[in-house]
């Protein structure tokens, strides 16, 4: 009788899958359509204003997973066939945008326009492409705008957007719609530092795939570089007065945020990135300063060359492929109010706590560990702010850059030393302090590569949410 069910279970299993197959053929071509548009408004009210459309090469996602269900970031896609009675493709995705709507200009008033990117697969005939924006209880309700998209007209542009870029496979496993497939591009290297960049990408997709859950699915994906020379060599550092022509103008301070390395050049970056099919984009920039940034189903950005840039690529890919928050609370951020008081997060690793009886991630704690979880939060607390403290006197005396390495080398051991003696090093439970917050926010883990720099594992719980956006892409 087992073998029966089980039996019954896959065959149920293999319909479904030639049922979702079908569907896509129904309504889809093997190509990819892409949606170029202006993302317009102020911190209370926002609008979609359609730029230009775009076939581009094989769609690299699932053919069978088209409704999205993942229920990760700030807004949902959704495309219906144009009698607009039938869904058949949906998709969540963050933005800039949002972002900037957190921030002190958009708190006083400011207007913004941001370039942005959706794509879907090709559809045979006209359909209707609707934009949702979650409300203040995280529930796709605000639609913010709505195109009626026809495959056959001329206005869709079939052009090789992708001119003068080199493409370098860092490894090919298998076919786009079976694997997950990462583009990472260039900015700030020169035609003359293309091996650099070749080097850097090797040497920071070797740390990714080295940490769980990649290292298990690595051959399961696929790697490219994509080299379009700059002019200039670097990336802008407006704060210090430095401004480079570069392939995708990336630049610190995004939001005021010094180390928030960014670009808003959306049309170049996806010019470049069509050169393949990709599910995952990645900008490394070519500079020794730290920083970075990472947006769900947007992009993940580093600089390439200091100490912490495998940290931070594999740090910011977990925001930007796994839809991570941010477990950290007391470094400087450019925005405020990020999560609502009250509201239960979308993000997988971090929670309000709203039902200690049941939280997020209950099936991953540990057996009869106290809710919230007690970490001598004080005592690490003290430490940082002492460390802090002594990191801007250095600064304001303009100390030499080794006096100020020590004291981030003593802050390192003293933290290094703290979570591993600590009786819950191994465990999950609801560790107060999170996603920019101090209280009233808890992460999963004691210690985590989305709480503290260094060579840190994901938690489990980060490790299960990433491989469960995988598993989604490659089935």
């Amino acid at each position: 009788m087992k073998r029966l069910l089980l039996l019954a279970a896959l065959v149920f299993s293999l319909v479904g899958v030639v049922h979702s197959q079908t569907l896509y053929q129904h309504f889809f071509t093997d190509s990819t359509l892409r949606i170029d548009y202006f993302h317009v408004g102020t911190r209370q009210e926002e609008s979609i204003v359609l730029d230009e459309l775009f076939q581009e090469r094989e769609w690299p996602g699932s053919r069978t997973n088209l409704i999205d269900t993942l229920n990760l970031g700030m807004y949902l896609v959704k495309v219906f066939t144009a009698s607009g009675n039938q869904l058949i493709y949906s998709y969540g995705y963050s933005t800039l945008f949002n972002e900037w709507q957190t921030t002190q200009e958009a708190i006083n008033g400011g207007r913004k326009v941001i370039h942005e990117t959706v794509r879907i697969p090709f559809p045979r005939d006209k359909v209707v492409v609707e934009f949702y924006r979650r409300d203040r209880q995280n529930l796709f309700t605000r639609q913010i705008g709505s195109l009626v998209v026809d495959p056959g007209s001329f206005r869709v542009r079939k052009e090789n957007r992708a001119a003068q870029v080199t493409v370098i496979p860092i490894q090919k496993k298998g076919k786009p719609e079976h694997c997950v497939d990462i583009a990472v591009l260039a900015d700030g290297y020169t035609s003359s530092q293309k091996t650099d960049f070749e080097n850097d990408v090797r040497r920071l997709t070797n740390r990714l795939l080295s940490v769980e859950p990649f290292r298990s699915y690595a051959d399961q994906m696929n790697i490219y570089a994509l080299f379009r020379p700059s002019r200039d060599s670097g990336t802008d550092d407006p704060r210090k007065g430095v401004f480079k022509n570069t392939a995708i103008s990336t630049s610190f301070n995004t939001f005021g945020s010094q180390r928030y390395l960014m670009s808003f050049d959306n049309r170049s970056i996806r010019d470049i990135a069509s050169a393949v099919p990709y599910d995952a984009l990645f900008l490394v920039v070519n500079t020794d300063q730290y920083g970075g940034g990472g947006i769900y189903n947007l992009y993940a950005c580093s600089a390439a060359d200091n100490r912490w840039s495998e940290y931070v690529f594999v740090h910011e890919f977990g925001h930007s492929f796994g839809g991570l928050g941010d477990e950290y609370y007391t470094s400087d951020v450019a925005y405020s109010d990020f999560y609502p008081r009250g509201v239960e997060p979308w993000e997988p690793n971090v929670t309000a706590l709203l039902n200690p009886e049941h939280v997020k991630w209950q099936s991953f704690l540990t057996p009869g560990i106290p809710i919230p979880t007690p970490w001598d939060k004080e005592k690490y607390d003290r430490e940082e702010t002492e460390y802090r403290h002594k990191l801007k006197e250095l600064r304001e005396k303009k100390a030499p850059e080794s006096e100020i390495e020590k004291v981030r080398q003593e802050h390192q051991k003293w933290v290094e030393h703290f979570f591993q003696n600590h009786r819950y090093r191994d465990a999950v439970g609801a560790f107060e302090g999170a996603g920019y917050a101090s209280k009233g926010l808890y992460r999963p883990a004691l210690n985590c590569i989305m709480f503290s720099k260094g060579n840190i594992p994901f938690d489990p719980v980060c490790r299960a949410a990433i491989e469960h956006r995988i598993r989604f892409i490659i089935q």
